[in-house]
């Protein structure tokens, strides 16, 4: 259990201009300044702005989720779901149902249907998905390749150029 104004003033923040956010009903905002500005996650910044609309002096911190800088995210490209994991300060990176790690995406996305429809159509056969580009690995960046073919272009104009004004 914090004291919560300590625990504002520990991070810079100053109630007041949290209570003036919720006066205003921007309650949104005044959970993003204090995620933003503490680094206690969004579950305990909302919790803790709840707090101080509530006029309550303390906040208890919830660590139940200690490990939860985890990110899932999911892409329907073309009617092809592809899920990506981040786990804490690892790379992102593509995970499949047969992954260890896909229990981090069920923990984090539940039994949402598409998760469940593609985990099912995963299992009766994973060979088409094998396709899928991991990104645990650097992707390329193809903006030096265009770059290369401007510079070329550019160069062959200059060429014809003074090819044909001689």
């Amino acid at each position: 259990m914090k004291d919560i104004d300590a625990l504002l003033q520990e991070h810079h923040l100053d109630r007041h201009e949290i209570e003036e956010l919720l006066q205003q009903n921007e309650k949104m905002q005044a959970i993003k300044l204090v995620f933003d500005k503490t680094g206690i996650g969004l579950k305990n910044s909302k919790d803790l702005v709840e707090a101080v609309q509530r006029k309550e002096t303390h906040f208890t911190e919830d660590n139940s989720s200690s490990n939860s800088n985890v990110s899932v995210k999911t892409f329907n490209k073309n009617g092809q779901l592809t899920v990506k994991l981040k786990l804490n300060n690892q790379p992102e990176k593509v995970v499949f149902p047969s992954d260890p790690d896909w229990v981090e995406v069920k923990r984090v996305m539940g039994d949402k249907p598409e998760l469940i429809a593609y985990e099912k159509e995963y299992l009766e056969n994973p060979i088409p998905f094998q396709k899928q580009k991991s990104t645990l690995f650097i992707e390329e960046d193809n903006s030096n390749k265009w770059k290369f073919v401007l510079l070329a272009s550019v160069l062959a104009l200059a060429i014809i150029y003074f090819i044909y004004s001689n």
